[in-house]
């Protein structure tokens, strides 16, 4: 997992950008963005979609294992 995170001076905006890459057999691209005049609501969102992407990857696993009983 590949974080960015600056500030625009022109914008007044803390930015950031998430990528992932997964590779099992089939290379897949996941990325977010986004945008916050506050570093701390910025740094929260970022965590906010770490999370959300850790649980759709478990989501994901446990769908996965219902599918072959």
């Amino acid at each position: 997992m590949k974080i960015n995170l600056w500030y625009s001076k022109g914008m007044h905006q803390w930015r950031w950008t998430l990528c992932e890459e997964f590779k099992n057999g089939v290379t897949k691209m996941e990325q977010h963005s986004g945008t916050q005049r506050e570093l701390r609501d910025a740094m929260n969102d970022v965590a906010n979609t770490v999370e959300y992407m850790l649980d759709e990857r478990q989501t994901s696993k446990k769908g996965t294992k219902n599918k072959h009983i």
